[in-house]
């Protein structure tokens, strides 16, 4: 004999009122007769020494609201109808399927259940019989792509809406467990996995591109004068949006034109952290000077890597034209000796001779001739000589009465971002 249980609900809570067995759970009423029969293990076929019971009842009843739970939106009780015909019928392919969607759409970020959804699919392709087998690989193969899809869209959207390293790290981490369980699967199925990777891929550059030009750049350049703590974030940050978007490269292999954008939107983010500068205010000065950026070491590696993106673009469109190579810059931005005598590239001072030098000088050829001339000479200059008192001394009385004089006809002593010329 067994507990009497409600077939219904499953509650083991039953009482006897008015003649009846009634569920407390659900309220379904049970006569005598049929109380007996529950309490029976299934009916008893006898043959020979071996007792067979037929839970056939009992199974249906379970997976008929293991599916009311799921379409309701109630994973965690659809499971543990599923939970419950597995212990009966171990081999029950319909309920391993239906386990494997209300496992796998229970998942979180810090609990993902993809691991035990595709395991739960497995099963259920390998216990249901020849003539259903192709169409649950099917739905198998549908299902997990459908259920990686959705879990890296979370991933992505938290790394858009807060694009730390850490939110980065995430969708790498996913990412990889996704594709180890997934594309057994998948495989295991006969479905090909290349439409599945090329729409993660293009997830992760979507989400790399809006964090990157929203989030990032934006809280960077918000006060046009970042302090280090800001600058070394900022770093780390474009340096975890390299990385997702290696990773989408990586992902499939005939997307090409999809990865020329990759590369290109990865030279954008490594040109930007090159020159990306963090500044400290001076009283004395009266305004923020530029107070350290990456080494020349440092710099020179991440330009040798943009020059090798050039390269990969170059192999997939011949076409493309590879830029001449550019030069560390360690300085600021050239104005040498002005930089030298006032102690700062962003001062009044400086920022009138800058604007002079843009608007004025690089509009005539001769003023371009000796923009040319002065950075090929003043850098030597300033290096023999920019720590010195006497050098300052003259160069300081010449360009205080330039500045004065252009600042009378017009130029501006405002902050100052120079053009490209």
């Amino acid at each position: 004999m067994k507990q009497l249980t409600c077939e219904m609900c499953g509650s083991t809570n039953l009482i006897k009122q008015d003649g009846l067995f009634v569920c407390q759970a659900c309220g379904t009423k049970y006569s005598v007769e049929e109380a007996k029969k529950m309490m029976i293990e299934g009916q008893v076929d006898v043959s020979g020494s071996t007792v067979k019971i037929d839970n056939t009842a009992s199974v249906d009843n379970y997976f008929n609201m293991a599916e009311s739970a799921y379409e309701s939106n109630n994973s965690e009780e659809a499971e543990n109808y599923c939970n419950k015909i597995i212990e009966i019928e171990p081999a029950n392919y319909k309920a391993w399927f239906l386990k494997g969607k209300a496992a796998g759409w229970q998942s979180t970020l810090s609990n993902l259940r993809i691991e035990e959804a595709v395991n739960c699919f497995s099963k259920a392709v390998d216990y249901a019989p020849e003539e259903e087998k192709e169409e649950y690989k099917k739905n198998a193969a549908k299902e997990t792509e459908s259920l990686s899809s959705a879990l890296m869209n979370v991933c992505c959207n938290n790394y858009e809406k807060l694009p730390i390293k850490e939110n980065a790290d995430r969708i790498l981490k996913n990412l990889r467990l996704t594709q180890l369980y997934s594309l057994v699967l998948l495989s295991k199925c006969g479905v090909s996995a290349d439409g599945f990777k090329k729409d993660l891929a293009t997830k992760i550059n979507g989400a790399v591109y809006n964090a990157w030009f929203y989030r990032i750049t934006k809280d960077f350049d918000e006060d046009g004068h970042p302090a280090q703590w800001k600058w070394e974030k900022f770093i780390d940050q474009g340096d975890a949006a390299l990385a997702l978007l290696k990773e989408a490269i990586d992902l499939a292999d005939d997307d090409d034109d999809a990865d020329v954008i990759r590369y290109k939107n990865m030279i954008t983010i490594q040109n930007r952290l090159v020159n990306a500068w963090f500044y400290n205010y001076s009283a004395e000065l009266g305004g923020y000077r530029k107070q350290g950026t990456l080494n020349e070491k440092a710099k020179i590696y991440r330009i040798d890597q943009m020059m090798e993106w050039h390269g990969k673009i170059k192999e997939i469109d011949p076409t493309y034209e590879i830029p001449e190579k550019p030069k560390p810059n360690m300085s600021g931005g050239g104005c040498y000796v002005a930089t030298a005598v006032y102690g700062s590239y962003d001062c009044p001072q400086v920022w009138t001779l800058r604007r002079y030098r843009d608007n004025i000088l690089a509009e005539t050829w001769y003023g371009r001739a000796f923009i040319r001339t002065y950075y090929a000479v003043s850098p030597t200059l300033v290096k023999l000589f920019g720590n010195t008192n006497w050098f300052k001394t003259i160069w300081k009385y010449k360009l205080d009465r330039m500045v004065d004089d252009l600042n009378k006809k017009g130029v501006e002593d405002t902050p100052y971002e120079d053009k490209a010329w």
